[in-house]
């Protein structure tokens, strides 16, 4: 298909990195289906944090309200400075889970050491406060949402700044699949594997042509170009590595609802040519327009 503008009437409006309460989202998959077709989105995807829990939910309100649901998850891979990999059109399911199931269950011991280390600075928090948060994956942004309502920071920035980011005090480390095995795992289970917000996970000097190459060979297939981290130069520059290197272009809000000052949409506005470039997406996943 040639690279070219797409008319008017061809126009898909999207947005392809959504968060629900399933993660570490304010807004129930149901409600964040409702709000994509409220705004006019036909083609959303779910991409929660190291789970699918929410797809569910999400596919039957889209079948109700006339929004196309991709069923996809954000998987966090790497080291201390995490690579998130997205996997959409995951069709086995039942064998990722199994291995996302195994991360929460680390993610949860993790948390419990975290609130342990806060309760030991003099800060009254208890488990069951933070897990209250999430119906699914627990996360450090919960933690954060409780010491903001306790009024021991101002914000989920602070929060991170003052105690949850790495090197910070009340911080934790937790094994994680490395970007590899993320990539090689997506792909197996019948899905587009994707590096999210690379600009944002380590910064484009890291990620170069040469390590986007290194990948393809265990399924590697889309890069997100368009991510509110990206200023216009960066996704440019990303975009330009994914055409050259055979890799589909993405992109998505990274929208959480209450916990960002981020809408459903935004972080594409330097994306010129997307209504091409989701045809070529959803062709990829093997759906059609």
């Amino acid at each position: 298909m040639a690279m070219n503008s797409c008319n008017r009437e061809d126009e898909v409006k999207f947005d392809l990195h959504i968060h629900t309460t399933a993660s570490d989202g304010t807004d129930s998959p149901e409600a964040v289906v409702a709000l994509a077709a409220e705004k006019g989105f036909s083609v959303i995807a779910i991409t929660d944090h190291d789970t699918m829990r929410g797809v569910p939910e999400a596919k039957a309100a889209g079948r109700r309200l006339g929004v196309r649901v991709i069923p996809g998850v954000e998987i966090s891979a790497g080291g201390q400075t995490e690579v998130h990999v997205l996997g959409y059109g995951i069709r086995d399911t039942r064998r990722l889970e199994e291995t996302l199931t195994r991360m929460q269950l680390m993610r949860e011991e993790r948390m419990v050491r975290m609130v342990e280390k806060l309760r030991g600075m003099g800060i009254d928090i208890q488990l069951d406060q933070v897990t209250a948060l999430s119906a699914g994956t627990v996360g450090r942004s919960h933690l954060a949402r409780v010491l903001v309502e306790k009024k021991v920071v101002r914000d989920v920035r602070e929060a991170f700044v003052r105690y949850l980011a790495p090197g910070r005090p009340a911080y934790v480390e937790r094994e994680k699949l490395k970007v590899e095995e993320a990539v090689r795992l997506i792909t197996a289970c019948g899905g587009l594997a994707g590096i999210a917000h690379p600009g944002q996970s380590h910064g484009e000097a890291y990620w170069r042509a040469e390590r986007f190459r290194a990948l393809k060979p265990y399924g590697l297939r889309c890069i997100e170009c368009h991510h509110m981290a990206h200023a216009q130069n960066v996704a440019a520059g990303f975009e330009q590595i994914a055409r050259s290197e055979g890799l589909l272009v993405t992109g998505g809000s990274d929208y959480h609802g209450q916990v960002k000052a981020v809408s459903l949409g935004d972080g594409m506005r330097f994306w010129h040519n997307k209504d091409t470039d989701i045809k070529l997406f959803l062709e990829a996943l093997g759906e059609h327009i």
